[in-house]
């Protein structure tokens, strides 16, 4: 058993304090929504505002790849795990999936016009993984290591 801060009080936990799972439209009103829905759960968990805003930006740039790529899926899912030290995200959708190439070439330059969302996602989060999902499809995971407000 482990402890795990809601609201400035320590609460008893196991591994898994929470997971929220989210089947969405490929739609970009989607994308605040779920936003919102996040940053609601960090801010009760007591989240410090830095790496909530690391977080969100992450999820959105993981939303947004899935609403400009994922032709033609109509929906995708985001499923979020909070445990006492990290929250792990994972953006799953059923479009053609990513092309595997070397993390390096799928990352756009710093200064192109588009394709940053990769590079913005491995800047902010702890760990990204990215993978085909069978028959068709991408799966998106990132962690990030939470930390609490003081």
């Amino acid at each position: 058993m482990s402890w795990f801060p809601v609201g400035g009080v320590r609460v008893a936990t196991t591994v898994t304090a929470a997971t929220l799972v989210l089947r969405l439209p490929r739609d970009a009103a989607s994308v605040p929504l779920t936003r919102r829905v996040l940053e609601a759960a960090l801010v009760s968990l007591g989240v410090a505002d830095d790496c909530r805003a690391d977080v969100q930006l992450a999820l959105s740039e993981a939303c947004t790849n899935v609403i400009r790529h994922a032709v033609p899926s109509q929906s995708y899912q985001v499923q979020v795990g909070f445990d006492e030290r990290r929250c792990t995200i994972e953006v799953l959708d059923e479009g053609p999936g990513i092309e595997m190439v070397s993390t390096v070439k799928a990352m756009a330059a710093p200064f192109d016009e588009h394709g940053r969302g990769l590079r913005i996602i491995a800047l902010v989060a702890d760990e990204v993984e990215v993978r085909q999902r069978r028959p068709h499809g991408t799966l998106l995971r990132f962690v990030k290591r939470l930390t609490f407000r003081k």
